[in-house]
């Protein structure tokens, strides 16, 4: 789940810039996305069965800033989110971390991202955090 408004610089930027990188890409293709807005009205379907408009399952999904993408294992179950704007290494490893289901393996991101790091390096890939 992908939720923002509009007028959001973040959520502009996600899209110019984290959503045009084939690593994000590659991994965004692994997931089914949905994007909405808080404010949006529609009714949607949660994982467990409910229907509401889509902002009151933001609401209920506790989302308090935008950009926020909320990720689901396959049985509905939230297992990793971000609330932030994040630059397109850090994007890609947060999908990736759920994707290949480290989550599971590892608790902490912060050490699943260091570990892709460094073996990156390893195999002479740059590692670039900003761009």
């Amino acid at each position: 789940m992908l939720f923002e408004t509009t007028q959001c610089a973040q959520c502009d930027e996600l899209h110019t810039v984290g959503f045009k990188r084939q690593e994000v890409l590659q991994q965004l293709a692994r997931f089914d996305v949905v994007r909405f807005s808080l404010s949006e009205t529609a009714q949607v379907t949660s994982p467990d069965g409910k229907s509401m408009p889509a902002a009151a399952w933001a609401k209920t999904l506790g989302v308090g800033y935008v950009p926020a993408i909320v990720l689901f294992d396959a049985r509905g179950r939230e297992v990793f989110r971000t609330e932030a704007y994040l630059r397109p290494f850090h994007l890609a490893g947060a999908l990736e971390y759920v994707s290949s289901g480290a989550y599971t393996r590892e608790p902490s991101f912060q050490r699943f991202l260091q570990t892709k790091a460094d073996a990156m390096r390893s195999r002479g890939e740059r590692v670039d955090l900003w761009n």
